[in-house]
């Protein structure tokens, strides 16, 4: 079981290290966008952590 709890550490450590690398990345973005490009972009991913979309790869299987 203690293997298992250090496995789910680690991959919530990686998680966090992506969260914070896409932080970086939607800054940099927005500091080179138009405020409704920006808008638009916090929007998206809002409506992504929410659940609300799907990928491209879905979108394209659902439509075949």
């Amino acid at each position: 079981m203690s293997e298992a709890i250090q496995i789910l550490k680690s991959i919530e450590a990686k998680l966090k290290l992506i969260r914070h690398r896409l932080e970086a990345i939607e800054e940099a973005l927005s500091e080179e966008m138009p405020t409704n490009d920006r808008e638009d972009l916090k929007r998206a991913l809002e409506e992504h952590e929410k659940g609300e979309t799907i990928s491209l790869e879905e979108a394209v299987r659902r439509l075949t």
